[in-house]
């Protein structure tokens, strides 16, 4: 997984330093952004950042960066259609702070780049439609049944981009568990004997983790970020990184109270388990 030597340096110095609490140590809490306390958005309500909320469920911190991903490229002639990222990217532990949830109001710059730790670089690249059906079949095959506790949520559970819907039912076996899926205004279709000739293609903004076989998303993808018939093409602006395209992408889409971030529900369950919301959330 593509990292900076700036956080790799950061973590290391803050894991050897932590004890009950952050002890300096040649400045280890340092910040990953020249302004962290600059406000990057704002939040419409608390966001929640355990395991459960960003593997197991929607989650507006993992609607954002999907969304941020698939408009990174608007302006290239071959632009997203839909964007993707793994709730294992999402971090509830910074370089010296753990978070359970974000408040709503204001969101800086620093938290932002704590929550997205890894400078993951970001990819679009044409997917085949099996290969989208796959890809989401992957993402929630370890989702937990209903009355099953959540013990150890998966971080390859993918969270999709607005515009995009999908129903996940937990009762059925893996690899059959998604019923049915939209992307934009196409319906996917879910039948391998059809998709085998129908030649569609969708494409897709990720992180180069993903692209590369992370979270075991090797067996699906292959070498698509490496074929040139798959068009893969890296993120231009401000790096090419997730933190940084989803920080400006906040500026822009969430910039007032008003335009306050929003989880949406853009995946159905049926007979997955859920985690518990606290009270009045």
């Amino acid at each position: 997984m593509p990292r900076s030597r700036s956080v790799i340096a950061s973590l290391a110095l803050a894991l050897g330093a932590f004890h009950g609490g952050c002890i300096a140590y040649n400045d280890s809490c340092q910040p990953l952004v020249d302004d962290p306390d600059a406000v990057v958005g704002y939040l419409g309500h608390d966001v929640l950042l355990d395991k459960v909320f960003t593997r197991h469920d929607n989650n507006a911190l993992g609607q954002l960066v999907a969304d941020a991903l698939m408009h990174a490229e608007d302006d290239s002639q071959t632009p997203a259609q839909l964007g993707i990222v793994n709730g294992g990217s999402l971090r509830q532990e910074g370089i010296c702070v753990t978070r359970t949830s974000l408040r709503r109001g204001p969101l800086t710059d620093g938290v932002l780049h704590e929550l997205i730790l890894f400078e993951n670089l970001v990819v679009t690249v044409d997917l085949t439609e099996q290969e989208l059906v796959n890809l989401m079949e992957h993402s929630v095959g370890a989702l937990y049944r209903a009355g099953e506790s959540i013990a150890s949520p998966s971080g390859a559970f993918l969270h999709v981009s607005e515009g995009t819907s999908l129903s996940v039912d937990c009762s059925r076996p893996r690899g059959s568990r998604v019923v049915s899926m939209r992307v934009g205004a196409r319906q996917v279709e879910l039948n391998p004997a059809l998709n085998a000739v129908s030649g569609l293609r969708y494409r897709v903004a990720m992180n180069a983790y993903l692209l590369d076989g992370g979270d075991g998303y090797g067996t699906v993808l292959g070498n698509a970020g490496k074929d040139p018939d798959r068009n893969p093409v890296q993120a231009r602006m401000l790096g090419g990184t997730e933190a940084n395209i989803t920080s400006a992408y906040m500026k822009t889409k969430h910039p007032t109270p008003v335009q306050a971030l929003q989880e949406e529900q853009r995946i159905v369950f049926q007979n997955c388990e859920l985690p518990a919301r606290p009270a009045g959330r």
